[in-house]
This record gives C-alpha cells, sequence and structure tokens, in this order.
C-alpha cells in the first residue's frame, strides 16, 4: 500500500508479519501518524483479495495506557471480512506522544485515523463503519455523536456511562480514572458527563449495535441497559443484544459476526 507511506500524516508505515491464525495473505502495517500536536502509534490491515476500493472500518481498543494495548489481530478481522481496517493506540500510548485522556481530547485521534483511511485511494469514500469493545466504546460513541460519515457502529462490553464505571469498578480502575480524566466525578462532574453517552444519546449519528455479557464485572450489564433505554428515548436506530453468561470478552458468542452483519446491514 504505497498510499501509506506517501500519505502526509503518516510518519511510519511498515508491512509486519500477520499473526499466527490469521490468512498470511492479508497486508497488515505498524504505522504512526499525526494527530494535532502529537504522533500517534497503531495499525492497519487490507483484505487478502478481492479488488479496491474497500470499506473501511475504524477499531478503538479498549484498556488504557499499556493495559489492553491493541494487537494486531484486531484489525485482521475485519479485513479478512473484506474491510480496510484501522486501529489506534490512542496519543501517549505504545510510544506515542502526548498524554492519553480517556475520552477526552484522544477522540481526535480516532477521527484524524478516520480521515486518513478515506483519504486512501483503496477506501469507499461514502463513509466508514466504527467499532470498539469496553473503553473502545466509550470512543466510539463519543465519535458516533461527531462525526457523520460513520455509516454504522458497534459497541461490545462498551462503557456507557463513566459514572457507573466509576463507582462500580475497583479502587485501581478508580485511580486510573482520577488520573486520566483530573479527578472523581465530585470533582469534575461536567467531564464524567461529557464522557458518558446516556447524557448524549439524542446526538448519536448513526445506526448502533450493542453486545452486552450478563456476567460481564468490567462494564457492568446495566451500561447498556441504561444506554438502550436512553436511545430508544431519542427515537435512535439501535439494536441490543444480551449474551447470557458471557464475561467481558465476549468469547464464545457470537459478537464479532453479529458486529459484521451490522456492518453489512448498513451498506455505503
Amino acid at each position: 500500500m504505497n498510499s501509506l507511506l506517501t500519505h502526509p500524516d503518516i510518519i511510519r508505515a511498515e508491512q509486519i508479519q500477520v499473526p499466527e491464525g490469521w490468512d498470511p495473505a492479508i497486508r497488515l502495517f505498524s504505522i504512526r501518524y499525526r494527530s494535532s500536536d502529537c504522533e500517534v502509534e497503531g495499525f492497519a490491515a487490507f483484505p487478502p483479495e478481492g479488488e479496491s476500493p474497500w470499506p473501511a472500518v475504524v477499531f478503538n481498543r479498549g484498556g488504557n495506557r499499556e493495559f489492553g494495548t491493541l494487537r494486531p489481530g484486531a484489525v485482521c478481522r475485519y479485513a479478512a471480512a473484506g474491510f480496510a481496517g484501522f486501529g489506534s493506540q490512542y496519543r501517549g500510548n505504545a510510544g506515542g506522544t502526548g498524554l492519553e485522556e480517556f475520552g477526552g481530547a484522544d477522540v481526535d485521534d480516532v477521527i484524524k485515523l478516520a480521515d486518513i483511511a478515506l483519504e486512501l485511494p483503496c477506501t469507499r469514500k461514502e463513509g466508514y463503519y466504527m467499532a470498539g469493545h469496553s473503553r473502545g466504546g466509550m470512543m466510539t460513541y463519543l465519535a458516533a455523536a461527531r462525526d457523520s460519515r460513520i455509516k454504522a457502529a458497534a459497541i461490545c462490553a462498551g462503557v456507557s456511562d463513566a459514572r457507573i464505571m466509576y463507582y462500580s469498578r475497583e479502587d485501581s480502575m478508580k485511580q486510573v480514572c482520577t488520573e486520566l480524566i483530573g479527578g472523581t466525578p465530585e470533582e469534575l462532574p461536567a467531564e464524567y458527563d461529557r464522557r458518558s453517552a446516556t447524557m448524549f444519546a439524542d446526538r448519536i449519528i448513526p445506526p448502533l449495535l450493542i453486545c452486552q455479557g450478563t456476567d460481564d464485572w468490567r462494564v457492568i450489564p446495566a451500561q447498556a441497559y441504561y444506554m438502550d433505554s436512553a436511545l430508544a428515548q431519542a427515537g435512535k436506530d439501535h439494536k441490543l443484544i444480551i449474551y447470557p453468561g458471557a464475561d467481558h470478552s465476549l468469547k464464545g458468542t457470537g459478537a464479532y459476526d453479529e458486529v459484521i452483519a451490522w456492518f453489512n446491514a448498513h451498506p455505503l
């Protein structure tokens, strides 16, 4: 993909080996790109066969800082399904510059990656898709309230209410929130509201798929239920799928097949 190498906001694009278990013909790249005044690490993957231009998917990772860093397989999954897959580590992580804000200015890194994706000759220009897991779900909600180019979005075990996340988690996660957001919900209520899609469901633009396991303790099911209610009240096109007994990983469920089906049901 020579266009990656020549894009003005791509600092580095290095083809790397596809992880075991994925089609070795997938073209996988480690990338470093500019977002505002930061340099951000990420991955891009392109289908092993078929003619471009392909529809693009931006996948948003979970975790924070070096916990839950984006794995190459996350974008290979979409390349294997016929999409051009892109994913960001967010600013300040995996060797990138700047400071992560857990749903603050780092949302710009997601939007910028979509800009780059849509400017490549190998992608469709009518729009793109977005998916996110866990904290990446929060990033997806935030982007979905800003970017009308998102044709459809999917959230798996995703944070929809930052206050619920804070109060339902252990002390170590509360410390993460305090460090990255800048304080507690009592100290910075507006910052937690700004990161809570339940507070701005009326501003969500694309159709949303929400996948949630009942045995998820990291993102408790109440977050999905409240978001489902908020979207319904706002009259938004969405679908909630609950997986009985599934944990935060959603392993053993058909969640990711449902994500691909959701995207295919909303063609560009």
